[in-house]
């Protein structure tokens, strides 16, 4: 038999990736208009750990909804770690304009 309350728990907790690529395209805008090693680092440094943090739980969340996502979410995962992608060659220096 299936529990009800379950059903309802597990559609509250399905992984959403628009606030992580919200907060690496707003890390990937300071890093392209201030320095990183600026005082602009006191934003885009807690961001980023943000950013990594949200990725890390929508990650859980993705694995316990069994990759059960429509497709503007799998769009949104993969513009997701585009931009963390971006955000690490920046901080490390292997892309530079």
């Amino acid at each position: 038999m299936s529990n009800p309350s379950y059903s309802i728990q597990e559609e509250k907790q399905r992984p959403g990736w628009s606030l992580t690529v919200l907060l690496f395209g707003a890390v990937n805008v300071v890093l392209n208009f201030g320095g990183i090693w600026s005082w602009w680092a006191l934003l885009w440094g807690p961001l980023f750990a943000i950013g990594v943090g949200a990725m890390m739980c929508e990650w859980r969340l993705l694995a316990h909804s069994r990759w059960r996502m429509s497709s503007l979410e799998w769009i949104l995962l993969a513009v997701s770690h585009v931009g963390f992608a971006a955000s690490l060659t920046a901080v490390f220096g292997i892309l530079r304009p």
